[in-house]
């Protein structure tokens, strides 16, 4: 039977609408989700637990949400009081990591899904810091032009997906003082770094820059990601 019209502007409306009532409840859900892991890192259980508790009883989207999206609503509640229970077992540890693997997924669930939020470039940022925190712990050798040019890399791919994510930012999230502060200082020290502490072969320098810049990625996670 033929209908007289096509059902691809419908269904694609009705996608469109399930993804806005999904990313209405995400949005508001992965800013309790990253408080609490950002508290657990520091070992501030009780904040944590109230980010959990906020998760659990955040409003969940209409019936517009079939199949994975709605799945993923389902689950992130009962995982959220897994990691809820953790802690209040003294297994914060447990929590944190429970609560790392579920940032992932949604990440993971928005690739595959074609779902765009601006959180996950800012996790996604998190994702190309261990290559220069590496040499936070180890004292990286520049005199050695290989290691060099590894340091020069791991903080150019850093600047890059920086960049990547400034371009991204709503004007709102522009707005945000704390935002363009963070994004700004984190920038000169990237710049800085390869004219400064690499081309003068200054290990003590790049170290100072690189515990700065870990401080700013833990903020934009904290505020953004």
């Amino acid at each position: 039977m033929c209908l007289g019209f096509s059902l691809k502007p419908l269904l694609a409306q009705n996608n469109k609408t399930a993804v806005d009532n999904y990313l209405s409840w995400f949005k508001p859900v992965n800013a309790h989700l990253r408080t609490a892991i950002s508290y657990l890192r520091t070992g501030n259980t009780d904040f944590a637990a109230l980010a959990l508790e906020d998760m659990i009883t955040a409003k969940a989207p209409d019936e517009t949400l079939q199949g994975t999206l709605k799945s993923t609503v389902t689950s992130t509640v009962k995982k959220a009081q897994t990691a809820l229970d953790q802690i209040d077992n003294n297994e914060p540890d447990k929590a944190r990591a429970m609560l790392l693997t579920m940032r992932a997924d949604f990440f993971a669930l928005h690739q595959k899904s074609n779902i765009k939020v601006f959180d996950d470039c800012i996790w996604m940022l998190g994702k190309k810091g261990p290559a220069l925190w590496h040499y936070r712990k180890n004292k990286a050798d520049l005199t050695n032009e290989e290691e060099l040019q590894s340091v020069a890399k791991a903080a150019a791919d850093y600047l890059a997906q920086l960049n990547l994510c400034d371009a991204q930012a709503t004007p709102q999230i522009k707005a945000d003082e704390s935002y363009s502060r963070i994004v700004t200082g984190a920038r000169q020290s990237l710049e800085r770094l390869p004219a400064e502490a690499l081309a003068n072969k200054d290990g003590g320098q790049l170290y100072r820059f690189i515990i700065e810049l870990r401080s700013f990625d833990r903020l934009l996670y904290f505020r953004f990601g």
